[in-house]
């Protein structure tokens, strides 16, 4: 991930943009329909259901990602109680989606199984295939 800084931390919301413009194709669409226009109707589906999908992957990828945060942040709490200065330096070198993983690992293997992801740059699967004493996790949606 690149440094953020003033000039480039600002949040451009592409998908909404593009959304937005599905948006726009269905209004003309509905007033090329009120028109009698031929093209009216398949401009309106067109733009209607793009709109859809494009704010159902939004809400999923905004869910998704909100939720990651926030296990991060879950994870971080219980590393600093179960982890070692060190073992915690190799925790913090970890990337979200392996912080994420290491949710499943039970206390007891948390410290080993974090020292295998740094160490070995482990993918999320490959974390999660290593665990030996699931933790369950309910409320992911």
């Amino acid at each position: 991930m690149s440094t953020q800084t003033y000039a480039n931390h600002g949040h451009r919301p592409v998908y909404t943009l593009v959304a937005t413009a599905f948006w726009v194709v269905a209004v003309i669409g509905l007033v090329g329909m009120r028109r009698g226009e031929a093209w009216g109707d398949e401009a309106a589906a067109l733009g209607l259901l793009g709109a859809i999908f494009c704010l159902i992957s939004i809400s999923r990828l905004y869910i998704t990602r909100l939720q990651d945060r926030i296990i991060v942040l879950e994870e971080q709490i219980r590393a600093e109680r179960l982890l070692s200065p060190a073992s915690l330096a190799q925790w913090r070198g970890l990337g979200v989606k392996q912080i994420v993983a290491l949710r499943f690992a039970s206390d007891e293997e948390l410290a080993a199984l974090t020292a295998r992801a740094a160490g070995e740059s482990l993918k999320p699967d490959a974390i999660k295939r290593a665990v030996q004493h699931w933790r369950a996790d309910h409320r992911r949606t």
